[in-house]
């Protein structure tokens, strides 16, 4: 039996990790930014520089910070100055400590996650860079994550241009969704930053048409046009948000290929729209730890079995333990458990209020609101996130 031809030439073109030659609607964001660093460019062992980057999710916040990372490296090599950039994820990278020990891993310095405080860590950095004659600009990506956790963080990343006497080797970029982590720092801080700052705007549905057409390659000739095109992107531009605008049909391209469709059509994209909720990412998934998902499988799995909209946190953390026991896995403590529950519900993958009517006691009740519990619970098990069963 013949293989029929899929809608797709090349899906890399739409994950979220492909960086193009050039990010639609934003070259003059990407230059304010290059402004802002020009000083470091033609000066690298005079001048620092510390900018806020912030926008919402999928206003190319991530993909800017890459392009400009070659843009710097490329200019400054042409005043002989060596700059480079980290770009650091602080859910995943949660201590300075562990930003140090991962820029160190750039230059060839290996150390271990533990037993080095961020003082010697820093100071081996420092030497490093200097014998280099390198300045590194690292990009704090998710910085509020950092911050909230840790709220003098955000004084030390203003103060690193200080740990290097005679020059400097050091810049930073501070990327957020928003610029509320600043509340949680204290007046010390905030007159230590610079207020330099750029600002991504939700992308317009005609903004978006164009970001989905210039991944064209991603197509077989004639898979996409532009009325599944556009039905994409007037979908997309209720939250302005590119890589939902990208999900989309990519979700509706499988929806094709799986009914052996030459073309993706708009049904394709209304299919896709019904299975992919605005705000739930397989991308986010991969930020949680192995324990946070864990819990993720526990509470959709409760929630599966049940007719309920919510379970208690005693029901999560009773089927958790259970799974814990089930892969050979200590479970973490309740205090720990508690503070997973809340850091999941900060970042919006599961929703969390205080019991009422019907419910013995006030204790914490879990629901999902973004996404369902088989789909979540499909995430988790395939191959698109770190195996929770691992």
């Amino acid at each position: 039996m013949a293989l029929t031809r899929s809608v797709f030439r090349d899906e890399s073109f739409l994950f979220p990790e492909y960086l193009p030659h050039q990010i639609p609607h934003r070259d003059a964001q990407l230059r304010a930014l290059e402004l802002y660093f020009q000083s470091v460019v033609q000066n690298a062992s005079k001048a620092s520089q510390n900018v806020m980057l912030c926008g919402a999710v999928g206003t190319g916040k991530t993909m800017m910070a890459k392009k400009l990372g070659e843009s710097l490296q490329k200019k400054a090599a042409l005043y002989g100055n060596l700059v480079r950039m980290l770009h650091v994820n602080c859910r995943i990278d949660r201590s300075l400590q562990s930003v140090m020990v991962r820029a160190l891993g750039t230059l060839g310095q290996n150390y271990p996650s533990r037993g080095y405080s961020f003082d010697e860590l820093l100071t081996v950095l420092v030497a490093e860079l200097k014998s280099s004659h390198m300045h590194l600009v690292i990009a704090f990506d998710e910085v509020d994550s950092l911050i909230i956790s840790d709220p003098s963080a955000l004084y030390t990343i203003t103060r690193l241009r200080e740990t290097a006497q005679g020059s400097q080797v050091f810049s930073s970029l501070l990327i957020s969704k928003t610029l509320d982590y600043m509340k949680a720092v204290d007046l010390s801080t905030l007159s230590s930053v610079q207020w330099n700052q750029v600002s991504l705007e939700p992308y317009s549905a005609g903004q978006l048409l164009d970001i989905i057409a210039s991944r064209g390659e991603a197509f077989s000739d004639g898979a996409l046009d532009e009325g599944s095109m556009q039905l994409a992107a007037d979908i997309a531009s209720l939250y302005g948000d590119a890589r939902y605008a990208l999900d989309l049909v990519y979700r509706a391209g499988k929806l094709a290929d799986m009914a052996e469709s030459p073309r993706i059509l708009p049904e394709h994209i209304r299919s896709a729209k019904a299975s992919l909720p605005p705000g739930f990412s397989k991308e986010e998934l991969s930020y949680l730890s192995r324990h946070q998902r864990l819990l993720l499988m526990a509470i959709s799995t409760l929630l599966r079995k049940g007719d309920s909209t919510y379970v208690t946190i005693g029901e999560v953390e009773k089927s958790y333990g259970a799974l814990c026991e089930g892969i050979g896995t200590s479970a973490n403590h309740h205090t720990q458990v508690w503070n997973d529950v809340n850091e999941l519900s900060r970042k919006g993958v599961i929703e969390t209020k205080l019991s009422g009517k019907g419910v013995r006691g006030r204790t914490t009740m879990i629901g999902l609101s973004l996404v369902s519990a088989k789909e979540l619970i499909g995430e988790l098990e395939k191959g698109m996130v770190a195996d929770v069963r691992s």
